[in-house]
């Protein structure tokens, strides 16, 4: 194998996922997988308890072994909801699936060109919050990964799109429908390149598998008309008629009609779908992509920004009646610039430059001789070798110019539960879409102890859309409770400022100071969802998910 050390972008997809580096051109590629693809379903099987195939065999597997086969588990990820069986009387969460799909892309990419894979940034929605990116790092580190960042896919998909099409001075809307997820994101590319994050919204379970949805309901409809059938579909011809439906999807998006030959258990008939019956089952849907797309139009515009471009990203939006909405109603003709690919590409070139930025700053802290705790030792160990190739092969600007062009945006609103004139309300502390310049965003309010002798004070915190700066408690679950400890001996009324951080990765952290000691403290936050890991818990599935041969 090369020691060439290069740097990848992951694009961890609900339906396909794929893998992106820099070459030795300063050229940002996609790497096909061992079937000679450039994307990989994102779909698992266990044929055994310690056996994992991931990709298109597993897909095969879908009709066959239902119960051994998980797909869609993007759309679970950092949630409440789990893995809806039992695999070899295991259950298994999104994190651990997740984790073997960014193996399966990790490995054939080694074996594909020839270098290891260890150094990623992985993609994720626009919308999601804390519980879902710290979800997301998770399975990354269960694959044996370092993942330097996440990064939004929109604006992944932009920065490619900014750098290789040479589009300045322009807001653009990114209009992004997958295979499970909608993310729409405005971003302003200004004359130098660089890149701000507007604004951004979405959908979590709205993609092309409901399209699919639709289709498969349409089909039995025509199938009982056809054969007079009356009973119920098993499970092999469920996973038929799915199969076939984003046949017909991928099929009516170059041609007028599609006929379709079904031979089921329950019967053969030979049924037609054309794309305006197929356009009319699924209005719904894309009025509801609509919707997004409006109220994030208009928030824009409230900020001073009008749309100059509509860029498509995700393998959905080769539907012809996105496509033709977008064009109705905003009267712009929207650019497809590489939709299956474009995330993972930005995301390469991002990651590059980011772990330039890491090897040049442990390298200072070297030279400067600083004092390293134990865990920042084993961190500085990561970035010891240089990247083979270097970002300003692709942009002529420095690293850090490329990290330093983004600009983002917070992702959610984050509240503290508090009272306000003996009422109990959520205080918005960090609102969605406020924009981050220095990579961060940090908001600091007092709280007062309520008892004499009270050494610990309980936070619970909200995750929400909400923009007020208060609303209602109860309109919104709570995401998390976390306890800080202060000092003995305190009166009634001492003071703890309590800090929200959001980074550029979308991930909260929550930290207190204790006035009276003038004390920090650190603040592990209990998601309501309980979807977090330990982190005795994650190196000890770590342990059994590396172990694990994926192919």
């Amino acid at each position: 194998m090369s020691e060439k050390k290069y740097i990848y972008g992951i694009d961890l997809g609900t339906t396909y996922s794929c893998i992106a580096y820099v070459d030795d051109n300063g050229i940002a590629q996609v790497i096909e997988n061992l079937e000679g693809t450039n994307t990989t379903p994102s779909v698992v099987f266990f044929p055994s308890k310690d056996e994992v195939i991931v990709g298109q065999a597993a897909k095969d597997e879908i009709e066959l072994s239902p119960d051994k086969t998980v797909d869609f588990v993007k759309r679970l990820i950092g949630s409440s909801n789990k893995i809806d069986k039992l695999i070899h009387g295991e259950e298994k969460s999104p994190e651990e699936i997740s984790s073997y799909i960014l193996k399966k892309i990790a490995s054939d990419a080694e074996k594909s060109i020839g270098s290891p894979v260890k150094d990623v940034v992985i993609t994720c929605p626009a919308y999601f919050g804390t519980e879902e990116r710290e979800a997301t790092k998770n399975a990354g580190i269960l694959a044996g990964l370092n993942v330097l960042e996440l990064i939004g896919e929109p604006t992944a998909a932009a920065l490619y799109y900014g750098i290789t099409k040479s589009s300045k001075g322009k807001t653009v809307l990114v209009y992004d429908l997958g295979g499970g997820t909608f993310d729409v994101t405005v971003l302003r590319i200004d004359d130098a390149g660089d890149i701000k994050v507007v604004c951004s919204g979405g959908e979590r379970l709205l993609g092309g598998y409901d399209w699919d949805k639709c289709l498969v309901n349409n089909m039995k409809n025509q199938f009982y008309s056809a054969t007079g059938f009356t009973g119920d579909f098993n499970e092999d011809d469920c996973q038929a008629f799915a199969a076939k439906a984003e046949e017909v999807k991928k099929a009516l998006s170059q041609r007028e009609s599609k006929d379709i030959n079904l031979k089921l258990d329950a019967g053969k008939a030979r049924i037609t779908v054309t794309r305006e019956d197929f356009e009319k089952m699924t209005a719904d849907l894309l009025e509801t992509t609509l919707d997004v797309t409006k109220q994030i139009i208009s928030e824009a515009k409230e900020k001073g920004y009008d749309i100059d471009e509509i860029l498509l990203v995700g393998g959905s939006t080769r539907m012809p009646q996105v496509r033709e909405m977008l064009v109705n109603n905003f009267h712009i003709e929207p650019k497809f610039n590489e939709p299956d690919e474009a995330v993972a590409k930005g995301a390469a070139i991002y990651a590059l430059s980011v772990y330039e930025n890491k090897v040049e700053e442990w390298k200072e802290r070297k030279e400067k001789n600083m004092a390293l705790t134990v865990a920042e030792q084993q961190e500085a160990v990561l970035y010891e070798e240089e990247a083979a190739v270097s970002s300003s092969s692709i942009t002529g600007v420095s690293s850090h110019k490329i990290t330093e062009m983004i600009t983002m945006a917070t992702t959610k609103s984050y509240a503290l539960i508090t009272y306000i004139n003996d009422v109990e309300k959520c205080e918005n502390l960090i609102i969605k879409n406020q924009s981050m310049p220095y990579g961060s965003v940090s908001v600091t309010k007092p709280f007062y102890t309520r008892h004499d002798n009270q050494t610990t004070v309980e936070l619970q915190v909200c995750e929400s859309d909400i923009l007020d700066e208060v609303y209602d408690l109860g309109i919104v679950p709570v995401l998390g409770k976390c306890s800080l400890k202060m000092g003995p001996n305190l009166p009634k009324g001492s003071q703890l400022d309590v800090t929200f951080t959001l980074n550029k990765e979308g991930i909260l952290h929550v930290h207190g100071k204790d006035i009276s000691s003038n004390n920090y403290v650190d603040a592990d936050m209990q998601t309501s969802h309980n979807t977090g890991m330990s982190s005795t818990a994650l190196m000890s599935l770590k342990e059994k998910t590396t172990a694990i041969a994926v192919r």
